[in-house]
């Protein structure tokens, strides 16, 4: 709305409320001088009436020609209308109107008043004139039954004229003056500031925040200005500060070799980085503002955002491996999904496709070893056999070549077992198969082939479990986390100790699921290498059972891998000198 506008909003009542108040004020004044001007011709009226009496009273009789003339030409010049009425109400005199034009007087109000009090008075229109008139009636003392009647047009006051009429439409026309040169001032000092304020407000309100106002006005409000451009000034650094650091943070984005994507609570991208607009294969301008499920065009991608938009937990993180073909090529990338706490949903992605080739890569060479090195262990076992049956000549010398070749021979065994068993649990290729075990089958075989190597060690084995127990999972890979967890547990135990073998229904976590525990009374792990004994040939310290008793540093991870591809977990405690614990489930 313009400043014209304003100022017409403020003129336009103002002098309407003016002219209203000159007019009630001049018909308020009107009315007040024709009361005053009516009470005065009463007066004077009422005093014509009188003396009319008292002349007629003198009269021979009421019908005197010469008294009549008098009064016509009295009441011509004085501009009165003289009236006889007799006592049966009939008019035998009257100034002006002709006698046969005159009906009954007696119902007249002055009339009858005067008969009743001696003198009458009214204001009414003329029956017989037609105009308003003021009537002032009085009784002759002299002729009984006789009322004398002065009257005349109502006249206005006598400053009611032309000028009078100039002056109050001049004092209304000065007063609108007044208003619209007040109005006028108010506005330069008040209003027009005021809406410029506005005006400046709307513009920074719309982002313009570069809007800066000239202080004007009064006092208060250049104070009012001047803190306004203030605020405006520390907005707009703000606004670049924020502007810049998006800009650093795109770019920063950009360059990152992750494909990146931001959603805002309505699922729509907000944030689209250079590398994920390739592999998502769309521009920004598509996917900016577009709704997530039209961006996102892998089901893998769909399921894991929809995982991650279901979580009541912000920030936490939901990971996917997820495998797609580009231009013939297959990729391979570790998906990432986090719902913020705003409500929008971050998606990072890495591309791991190398770094899956490499593990292939290991686990093949692994198994491919393994195969291989299975030949000449088996040459040397051969002659190892065939030596302890023909060498004789010294048999001590003989004894304890064949005890070392013999444990050499065993460990190369066990690390050939344990690389092969950590390749099938690696492969990600190769499901687990479930099937319907009975805890007292897999029970057995660890006795079995876990006692004889306890009674050697002057160890005791204990095995609490309810071997009634059936439950689903893959018997081979639970074999191997058994197998692994008591061995480690026998050969890090010293003579005389004891190793405990608990196994249960977790109910916790479901009925099909169960809790396997392997405790020992060993040397027990210092806490520093607690972090690290789980990663691939990692050994303590060569030293904590003797060379004897040195294992391939395999067996913890396959129990690692083995529980993941069973989708389960392992916890180790362990205390120096006291033992370790280790629970899976």
């Amino acid at each position: 709305m313009s400043n014209r506008s304003y100022l017409l909003r403020l003129i336009i009542p103002f002098a309407v409320m003016m002219v209203v108040v000159v007019a009630l004020s001049g018909w308020l004044i009107y009315q007040a001088g024709v009361a005053g001007a009516r009470a005065q011709q009463i007066i004077e009226l009422k005093n014509d009436a009188a003396l009319l009496a008292t002349v007629v009273g003198r009269a021979a009789s009421m019908d005197d020609a010469q008294v009549m003339q008098r009064l016509r030409e009295e009441g011509k010049f004085r501009e009165v209308r003289y009236t006889l009425i007799a006592s049966d109400g009939r008019v035998t005199f009257d100034s002006e109107v002709p006698l046969e034009q005159l009906d009954n007087h007696n119902d007249r109000s002055e009339v009858l008043d005067a008969r009743g009090r001696g003198t009458g008075q009214s204001v009414r229109r003329s029956s017989s004139q037609g105009i308003m008139n003021i009537y002032a009636a009085n009784t002759v003392a002299a002729h009984p039954g006789f009322v004398v009647r002065v009257s005349r047009p109502e006249r206005a006051p006598l400053w009611v004229n032309a000028r009078t009429i100039a002056l109050l439409a001049g004092a209304a026309a000065l007063s609108i003056g007044i208003v619209s040169w007040l109005a006028i001032t108010l506005h330069r000092r008040w209003v027009a500031p005021v809406r410029r304020l506005a005006d400046a407000a709307e513009q920074m309100a719309a982002g313009q925040w570069q809007t800066r106002i000239a202080p004007d006005g009064t006092a208060e409000l250049r104070e009012f200005t001047t803190r306004l451009n203030l605020l405006a000034q520390q907005a707009q650094k703000q606004l670049e500060d924020l502007q810049q650091q998006r800009s650093d943070l795109t770019l920063l984005v950009d360059s990152l070799p992750d494909p990146i994507l931001l959603t805002d609570a309505q699922h729509r991208v907000v944030l689209l980085n250079a590398p994920a607009a390739r592999f998502l294969q769309v521009t920004l301008a598509q996917a900016i503002n577009a709704r997530f499920f039209s961006v996102l065009g892998e089901p893998s991608l769909l399921d894991l955002y929809e995982l991650a938009s279901r979580d009541t937990k912000p920030r936490t993180p939901h990971m996917r491996e997820i495998r797609v073909v580009r231009a013939g090529q297959r990729y391979t990338y570790q998906a990432v999904a986090v719902r913020m706490p705003a409500g929008g949903i971050v998606l990072v992605l890495r591309d791991v496709t190398r770094l899956a080739a490499a593990v292939l890569m290991k686990t093949d060479f692994v198994a491919n070893a393994s195969h291989e090195l299975r030949t000449p262990i088996a040459a040397i076992k051969l002659a190892f056999e065939t030596l302890s049956e023909v060498y004789t000549e010294d048999a001590q010398q003989t004894a304890r070549c064949i005890t070392i070749i013999e444990g050499h021979l065993k460990r190369l065994e066990d690390l050939l077992q344990d690389l092969l068993d950590l390749s099938r649990v690696e492969n990600s290729e190769i499901k687990p198969e479930i099937m319907q075990l009975r805890l007292g089958d897999v029970i057995g075989v660890i006795r079995n082939t876990m006692t004889p190597l306890a009674r050697n060690k002057n160890i005791e084995l204990i095995i609490e479990a309810d071997e009634t127990i059936t439950f689903h999972s893959d018997r081979r890979l639970l074999d191997l986390v058994l197998k692994n967890l008591v061995e480690n547990a026998v050969k890090y135990t010293p003579s005389g100790g004891r190793v405990t073998v608990r196994v249960e229904r977790d109910a916790g976590v479901g009925a099909s699921q169960i809790m396997m525990q392997v405790a020992d009374t060993g040397i027990g792990i210092p806490p520093q290498h607690l972090e690290r004994v789980f990663e691939r040939f990692y050994q303590v310290d060569a030293a904590r059972s003797g060379s004897s008793g040195r294992g391939t540093g395999l067996g913890l991870a396959i129990v690692k891998h083995a529980l993941m591809a069973l989708g389960g977990t392992v916890k180790l405690d362990s205390v120096v000198g006291r033992g370790t614990t280790v629970t899976c489930l």
